[in-house]
């Protein structure tokens, strides 16, 4: 048993379901972070793990500009695309009409901005008040308006892997055809009804983001990425999908980015921050080498000692603690009882990276947080 590790080597051997000096401890924070400094990008975040003592593992952000949601500039977008955009501000909520003149035809949407650390949170999400993708036709007109999914932005994700070190683990976000791509184009109601009412429409717009989004995984594949972080909470059972249609639409879809980066002798992260007990299942078939975030009831459904003994000897389980009713909500000695049971269930054999919910939210107490990291540092070590 190793005496001691540095958190890369912590982590990854957690993945492999390798010897292990301690439980990796890797909770999400960044929402904790920007109350806590003023900020939570990777930099914050490194800081964080060295106060509080944890195993870092940064999701850098998609090697794309921005195009779903607003931005000051397009210059992705071709020279033949005539760009508006309208701004308007009320009660410091900002909303942005913009029209996209393609050779293809118009596209249009609204999107409204509501004001941190409001109602909405510290990190509030867009609302969509008219989506860019309304018709067939529309993903036409998208074909223009995408950057090109062969040049991926690399320079930043290897500045950050080259600082961060053996002091974490840092993966490349790439967003699946639903997440933050199709989803925020169509709409997910729109896109349940269409899987009834519009199935051509529906299948030709999945067809059209995974062809894109697998084009992007391979381009920063090739470009020597090896750890891949997939969100695919879109297709949760919590947004609304059933467990049949997950199973015909998007289990497919997610073996293909699976296999693509096992292809390239990469690791797989999967993160669904829903219920999972009924398609962890599909996850791991599918070929998932990590998956987060095993919430618990009642946000969540995972049965965590269930999940260890159907699937614990074939991926790598990350998360599970609730970051509301727990770390936030609850008591000092609830964070350490749920703690201490996390790891008593999920750590024999390694395999398990102690983690949260979600982020540990801004608001939750100062002892709460400390008392969740000096838990997981009781109770996570290895012993021969």
């Amino acid at each position: 048993m190793p005496s001691s590790m540095t958190s890369r080597q912590r982590l990854l051997a957690a993945i492999r379901h390798e010897e292990l000096d301690r439980v990796p401890i890797s909770p999400r924070i960044w929402a904790y972070l920007i109350a806590y400094y003023g900020g939570g990008s990777w930099e914050y975040e490194l800081r964080a793990a060295e106060e509080f003592g944890y195993d870092l593992c940064i999701a850098a952000g998609a090697p794309l500009p921005p195009f779903i949601a607003p931005a000051l500039t397009y210059r992705h977008v071709s020279p033949e695309v005539r760009v508006t955009q309208q701004i308007t501000e009320q009660d410091a909520a900002v909303t942005v009409r913009r029209r996209f003149d393609t050779p293809a035809g118009p596209l249009t949407d609204e999107i409204s901005l509501p004001p941190p650390g409001r109602e909405y949170g510290i990190s509030p999400s867009p609302v969509w008040r008219e989506r860019l993708l309304k018709v067939p036709a529309d993903l036409d007109r998208l074909a223009y308006v995408l950057p090109d999914p062969d040049k991926p932005r690399l320079a930043h994700y290897r500045e950050i892997a080259r600082i961060v070190g053996e002091r974490g683990l840092v993966e490349m976000t790439i967003n699946p055809p639903l997440d933050h791509f199709g989803g925020d184009l169509r709409g997910l109601t729109e896109l349940m009804i269409d899987y009834y009412a519009d199935r051509p429409f529906f299948d030709r717009m999945f067809a059209f983001a995974q062809h894109y989004a697998l084009r992007l995984l391979k381009a920063v594949l090739e470009g020597g990425v090896r750890y891949i972080f997939g969100t695919w909470y879109y297709a949760s059972l919590s947004a609304g999908w059933s467990p049949k249609i997950f199973r015909e639409v998007f289990a497919p879809l997610i073996r293909q980015h699976a296999d693509l980066v096992h292809t390239y002798g990469g690791i797989y992260h999967i993160y669904d921050d829903g219920k999972m007990m009924r398609t962890l299942g599909d996850y791991v078939a599918a070929g998932a080498d990590i998956v987060e975030t095993l919430t618990p009831p009642p946000v969540g459904d995972v049965d965590l000692a269930e999940a260890k003994r159907l699937y614990g000897d074939r991926v790598c389980l990350k998360g599970h603690v609730d970051l509301l009713y727990v770390i936030k909500e609850g008591t000092p000695e609830l964070i350490e009882e749920t703690v201490r049971r996390a790891i008593e269930i999920a750590a024999p054999g390694g395999g398990f990276i102690l983690g949260t919910s979600d982020s540990i939210r801004d608001g939750t107490p100062a002892e709460n947080v400390r008392a969740y990291f000096a838990a997981a540092r009781k109770y996570g070590e290895y012993h021969d």
